[in-house]
């Protein structure tokens, strides 16, 4: 989804029109997010859960949309966060803009990001310039950037991804190189990492990836980190999620410590029975997801929380396991768009569906969920909304 999105803004660089005359209908959307009223959902049990102990969910209610940060910007996707010091920090992938970025020239910023508190996560701090631009997140290299000005459908974007608090004064925020080929494939060969400070909105890169597979594009290595992060006391788990087959996307796992998670050294990989040194022995373990996941250890169910989009559609899945490693279930517990706070997309299907554990109740009696929400001609928007359980 958000290939098609990001490879119809490329194409019309130079061309305002089409994104002038959906202007009114994007700050129709983008106002209209009053908060729902609390709704039972009936969606049933997850009866795959390993424990016994069935998964149910009382109500769903929207908490509303990720405001943008100025009329400026179209729509945007893809987001994560993490809190330090009381502090939360979003990130987010496709901005997509009504005028171009003097970045690269282009209509597409690849990488944002805001602050809010976590007492009001939706009150956003997120500066522009002149021409109501965010900032771009995570720095092109000066070769990134000559091929995107050059060439943009042959060209770079850096999609953010977890971010992690690491113990450090600043927060590391993890990000994909992603390498665009004629306008017509979008393919992960990197994940990086940066470190933000407090309140800044443009992130300090590491000159080499953490994880990363030949260029051009090729099989190679699982891309770790690319489909979700989840932190576990002083242990960072990553996630990469590929293609195992027909509609079935998988994810393997790897482990470092949380204070090392930046360094590529300090990893170990899941195999099936144990945690190994050799990367190339990875099993997966979690499959039928869509992009990636959210993990977490719920402290209501007892077990660990797995939340991730339904492919190609609007619903949204959890599921649960005893570790976070598994074994899981092949399928879980549906959250229905549509039924009570999962608005359905204005056109394609929802998508990046993940807990933002940092707003999730302590207890695990309720958890946040962000997810993206396609509008259409450029547009779309990221919202949350809150899952109590049973």
């Amino acid at each position: 989804m958000r290939r098609v999105a990001l490879l119809l803004v490329l194409t019309a660089c130079g061309d305002d029109a089409a994104l002038d005359a959906s202007t009114d209908a994007a700050r129709e959307d983008a106002s209209n997010d009053a908060a729902r009223e609390d709704a039972p959902l009936d969606v049933g049990r997850d009866v795959a859960s390993d424990s016994g102990v069935p998964l149910q969910v009382a109500s769903v209610v929207d908490l509303g949309l990720l405001p943008l940060p100025s009329d400026t910007v179209a729509g945007r996707d893809g987001t994560n966060s993490a809190s330090k010091d009381g502090q939360l920090l979003w990130t987010f992938g496709d901005t997509f803009l009504y005028e171009a970025t003097p970045v690269d020239g282009s209509n597409v910023a690849s990488a944002t990001g805001a602050w809010a508190s976590v007492d009001a996560p939706l009150v956003l701090e997120q500066p522009v310039d002149a021409d109501g631009i965010p900032a771009q997140l995570i720095p092109y290299t000066e070769d990134e950037l000559t091929q995107n000005r050059s060439a943009p459908l042959d060209g770079w974007a850096l999609w953010p991804g977890a971010v992690i608090d690491t113990g450090d004064a600043d927060l590391l925020v993890l990000f994909q190189r992603i390498k665009r080929t004629a306008g017509s494939g979008f393919d992960g060969v990197g994940v990086g990492t940066a470190r933000i400070a407090p309140h800044e909105t443009v992130a300090r890169r590491d000159p080499a990836d953490l994880f990363s597979r030949p260029m051009p594009p090729e099989e190679g290595p699982p891309l770790y980190g690319a489909g979700g992060v989840a932190v576990d006391g002083d242990t960072v788990y990553f996630f990469a999620c590929e293609e195992v087959g027909f509609f079935n996307q998988g994810c393997r796992v790897a482990r470092a410590p949380r204070a090392r998670a930046d360094e590529r050294e300090g990893f170990e990989f899941f195999d099936g029975s144990g945690w190994v040194a050799d990367i190339d022995a990875a099993v997966v373990v979690i499959e039928n997801v869509s992009a990636g996941v959210s993990v977490s250890f719920n402290a209501h169910l007892g077990r660990y929380l797995c939340v991730t989009s339904k492919l190609l559609s609007d619903d949204i899945i959890l599921r649960t396991a005893e570790r976070i490693e598994g074994p899981w279930p092949e399928t879980g517990l549906v959250v229905s768009a549509g039924d009570g706070g999962i608005l359905p997309a204005g056109e394609g299907t929802n998508y990046l569906a993940l807990e933002q554990p940092a707003l999730s109740d302590a207890d695990g009696t309720s958890v946040v969920i962000s997810y993206s929400r396609p509008l259409g001609s450029f547009r779309g928007e990221v919202r949350l909304a809150r899952i109590t359980l049973e």
